[in-house]
């Protein structure tokens, strides 16, 4: 199953999306920024040029400014209210804020993923709040005693992080299976309610999973076991149901089997029950999207002191970039076609613009610009 697929599942199968409008205006204090290869972990990080910017087409790599803030000790973020706001949810890797106490703040306290099922075609994907990624580096360095360097610590915390929203993202693939298979919304109804139903216990599987897939990819990439252990600790400090992920990942097939029996029978009542290792013949149903990893990004907010030491300077978001359009050139809204934003100029021109999360890229800046009939450069159009 590729991304391009869920066009044809929505067009064919609609009653099984719940498609969940935003403002176009709701990520404007964010800077989104797509994260090159999520699983990357090369020994040097490439520099971005000063002048890069972000775009879909441009990867820029954060991380080399960013090891220089990890901070050991220093407290976990606070995920912004807009994210909240905005995309709070009651599904599986919904981003939740982390309200302090003796428990570490989970994966979804400092990451979170947006399912197909809710914000097909643009906005579905994994997002890693930039200083959640610092924080976990840093905890990884005080738990290892400051034997695993900040360039390992950072490559580590992207990866457990993206790995653990990837298992959500894998539950929703399975679910989605067997959706085609019964027609029915069973990620919104049944899958959405037995997270409900566990969420914050110790019975809760899903996040105990999504914790041992983490631990295990993590580890599979790095091998590396004062890494491991420091991972472990975090997991062992996490609320319940998060903090069984080192004990479920030695018997994490017969984990995934009982948590898919288990859900088969919050779905499908009327069926028979089965003992859940039946499940193993059938392990390919939590594969997910092929291309998932095109949709992981970066999460950083505009008004935030890091955003000031990053190595881009951001550019307007799509929506920015209209508004601006709007009050300086007169372009209006036309049209949706496709993954494409139709706006007109005053003269009749049209003018597509993208439909993304991130900033609009410095290229493609120029040339909507021109075509817009506004004279000026990239600088002094910021400066308006």
């Amino acid at each position: 199953m590729g991304a391009a697929d869920l066009d044809v599942l929505s067009g064919q199968m609609p009653e099984l999306f719940q498609p969940r409008e935003l403002s176009p205006e709701w990520n404007d204090g964010l800077i989104i920024v797509p994260i090159r290869d999520p699983e990357w972990r090369g020994e040097h990080e490439w520099r971005a040029p000063l002048d890069c910017s972000v775009s879909e087409d441009e990867h820029v790599d954060i991380e080399y400014a960013g090891i220089e803030l990890i901070e050991p000790g220093a407290g976990p973020p606070n995920m912004s209210p807009v994210i909240i706001e905005a995309l709070g949810g009651t599904y599986g890797g919904a981003p939740i804020p982390y309200v302090g106490g003796p428990a570490m703040p989970p994966p979804d306290c400092l990451a979170f993923y947006l399912p197909f099922h809710y914000y097909h075609p643009t906005w579905w994907g994994v997002y890693l709040l930039f200083e959640g990624v610092l924080w976990l580096a840093s905890e990884i360095i005080r738990r290892s005693n400051g034997a695993v360097g900040k360039l390992r610590a950072m490559q580590a915390a992207r990866l457990f992080l993206y790995h653990h929203e990837a298992f959500h993202h894998k539950t929703e693939c399975f679910a989605t299976r067997m959706e085609l298979t019964h027609r029915r919304p069973l990620f919104k109804t049944g899958f959405e309610r037995f997270y409900q139903q566990t969420i914050g216990t110790p019975g809760c599987l899903e996040e105990g999973l999504a914790n041992a897939s983490a631990l295990n990819d993590a580890n599979k990439k790095l091998r590396d076991a004062v890494v491991d252990r420091a991972l472990v600790g975090y997991v062992q400090a996490s609320p319940p149901g998060y903090n069984r992920g080192d004990q479920i990942r030695g018997v994490f097939q017969e984990k995934r089997c009982e948590f898919a029996e288990a859900n088969q029978r919050i779905c499908l009542p009327h069926l028979p029950p089965k003992r859940s290792d039946v499940w193993r013949t059938t392990a390919h149903m939590f594969n997910g999207i092929a291309n998932i990893k095109s949709r992981v990004n970066y999460v950083i907010p505009r008004n935030s002191p890091l955003s000031l030491r990053l190595p881009f300077r951001p550019l307007p978001s799509p929506s920015q970039l209209a508004k601006k359009l709007g009050a300086l050139a007169g372009v209006q809204f036309v049209r949706h076609c496709g993954n494409r934003d139709i706006y007109q100029t005053p003269t009749g021109k049209k003018i597509p613009m993208p439909q993304h999360p991130r900033d609009i890229g410095r290229g493609l800046l120029r040339k909507i610009l021109s075509e817009a009939g506004v004279d000026m450069g990239i600088e002094e159009f910021l400066r308006h």
